[in-house]
């Protein structure tokens, strides 16, 4: 009896993931051996196909936008956008908390990156925090979290390599990540008061316009990068690589010559940084288009998509077996992979039931990001717990209230589309 390639692939992957390859030679190594198995396919496709899949225009905006993030966030530009955060929240209940959580949702309009929004926020707010009496495992637990903002909201590189997979429109998407983000934003903040208000942390400050104002003029210079992205996409005037491109000059400009907090030596590390993570990320598209190429050439897809709906044929109960499976995998694997390997074989099941493909975008990014925080992935969570030193073990119990959050984002997302659909039919309609 032959064996299922799929099954084989499947098995692949998990050897090579528990013996610790990279998950670029994960991919394409899994992809690699089922060709040279395959007496019908010919070997040459393995160079094809992996330059074709990177070579694709649009994953440029991927470039730009990380050279966007890793520039703010060496120029401590994220420093302002606390400030204005602080006056704005600042005198809620659990304040330093909501001043976090807002920061990253600011900070996220101009990153697009998780890790460069913990690793911003977090080396500022976590030993503040832990300064005015709150713990180290909530300070991490709260940095963590938030950080998933960046990979709803526009820039987000999620939403890029989402829309180069579904031939989506970037415009669209990020339009949809727009008010998704400010729904985990409100919950995030809920969760943080009602903790607050059960370990008895304070508030930072009391109100104050004038501290409003004075933060502000702070904060408006950097505030202009995500304007300039948002305006330029959804009104047409350039695409998203355009508009790459003309933030990531803007950032340049703003921390080498106004603010002065980047040298032109510590401007070739950071470039040096955003260009090494970008390899990174061409390598891994590179190789999860061959894998993809062959689950698709093996009919996996349809056969996923039928064993699927063999288990029921009703929407809800499919679309929650797809949210679990996504929510899974996030575990294991990090986001970029997870879109690039596994939309190509959930988007014919997505298409079959008539979900929107930018609905199906943001269900898929808002998974994942809940997914990535908890082990054994984690990367997020890990660098916050750096920051703190503190042991993975340590935060997790602070984290429940947090995910609690998130996941009620995720279902009121899944369960009312208009939520991520009003935006870009208002807008691009």
């Amino acid at each position: 009896m032959p064996i299922d390639p799929g099954f084989m692939v499947l098995i692949t992957i998990v050897v090579l993931l528990v013996i610790g390859l990279p998950i670029a030679f994960v991919l394409g190594l899994s992809a690699t051996v089922m060709i040279f198995l395959d007496p019908g396919i010919m070997p040459l496709i393995i160079g094809v196909i992996p330059f074709a899949g990177a070579r694709n225009y649009l994953l440029v905006a991927g470039f730009l936008f990380l050279v966007v993030g890793e520039v703010m966030n060496q120029g401590k530009i994220a420093t302002k956008l606390m400030d204005f955060a602080g006056s704005l929240v600042g005198h809620f209940r659990g304040g330093l908390a909501q001043v976090n959580i807002v920061t990253s949702l600011l900070f996220s309009n101009i990153s697009g990156s998780a890790t460069a929004d913990a690793a911003a926020i977090g080396s500022m707010m976590i030993p503040e925090m832990v300064k005015q009496g709150y713990s180290k495992a909530y300070s991490a637990a709260v940095t963590a979290t938030s950080a998933t903002m960046s990979i709803i909201v526009p820039p987000s590189l999620n939403l890029i390599l989402y829309a180069f997979v579904a031939e989506t429109s970037v415009a669209a998407l990020f339009a949809a990540g727009i008010l998704p983000g400010f729904l985990v934003c409100a919950l995030l903040m809920f969760a943080a008061y009602l903790q607050a208000v059960k370990r008895g942390y304070p508030t930072q400050h009391t109100f104050s316009l004038k501290r409003l104002f004075a933060t502000a003029k702070g904060a408006i210079l950097p505030m202009t990068i995500p304007v300039v992205i948002l305006v330029g996409i959804l009104g047409g005037v350039f695409t998203a690589t355009e508009s790459g491109a003309i933030a990531a000059l803007w950032a340049i400009i703003m921390s080498t010559l106004i603010y002065r907090t980047l040298d032109w030596r510590a401007l070739l590390v950071t470039l040096k940084t955003a260009v090494s993570r970008s390899a990174m990320l061409m390598f891994i598209i590179a190789t999860s288009t061959l894998l993809g190429w062959y689950l698709s050439y093996e009919g996996i897809p349809v056969r996923i998509a039928q064993g699927i709906t063999s288990i029921s044929d009703n929407y809800w109960v499919i679309l929650v077996l797809i949210n679990t499976f996504f929510l899974l995998a996030g575990t294991v694997i990090h986001g970029t992979p997870a879109i690039l390997m596994l939309v190509p074989i959930f988007l014919p099941l997505a298409d079959q039931l008539g979900i929107d493909r930018v609905h199906f975008g943001l269900l898929v990014t808002i998974n994942l990001g809940i997914g990535q925080q908890t082990p054994p992935v984690a990367s997020v969570v890990l660098m916050t717990c750096a920051i703190a030193r503190i042991r993975i073990s340590e935060i997790l119990p602070s984290m429940g209230w947090f995910l609690l959050a998130m996941l009620i984002a995720l279902i009121l997302v899944s369960a009312f589309p208009i939520i991520s659909l009003f935006l870009p039919q208002l807008l691009l309609s």
